[in-house]
């Protein structure tokens, strides 16, 4: 379900959208959407990582090797 938003962009942005969008074989709308989804997403994999780091500076989480994560994972499948 989409509610129906409407952004205001400046000219050369909106050209630069339109020729991406073309380029694209999609339209601007679905475009706009992607891009603004893939940001959002990028943000919150910053913010995460943000506060994972915070988490382990304070002593609240550590940090596992490879192997130890790989042995945790072999022991939730059996």
């Amino acid at each position: 379900a989409y509610d129906m938003t409407t952004l205001e962009l400046d000219n050369e942005t909106t050209a630069l959208l339109a020729e991406m969008a073309e380029h694209e074989h999609t339209t601007l709308a679905q475009l706009a959407n992607r891009l603004l989804t893939e940001c959002l997403e990028d943000w919150q994999d910053a913010q995460a990582a943000d506060k994972a780091l915070a988490e382990l500076e304070r002593g609240e989480d550590t940090v596992i090797g490879l192997d130890e994560w790989e042995s945790q994972l072999d022991a939730m499948a059996h």
